[in-house]
């Protein structure tokens, strides 16, 4: 099965801000978003690799929205 790399529904400005957020992630110095970025890079194309880390990070904001936790560090 071939997967793509474009988000398709959704508020135009959430993906745009989403899709920068995962790129930026993807080449930070934070192992756990460059290592995923990585590994889905190696596997396909690199903008799979930033929509993956993007919707990783939206995964991560709607588990702390939805349990209504703070960042703690």
């Amino acid at each position: 099965m071939k997967k793509s790399s474009h988000i398709t529904q959704g508020n135009q400005y959430l993906k745009q801000a989403l899709t920068m957020t995962g790129l930026i992630a993807a080449h930070s110095k934070v192992p756990d978003f460059s290592s995923f970025y990585n590994r889905i890079s190696h596997r396909g194309t690199k903008m799979k690799a930033v929509v993956a880390c993007a919707h990783k990070i939206l995964r991560i904001i709607y588990k702390l929205l939805s349990t209504h936790q703070t960042y703690q560090k």
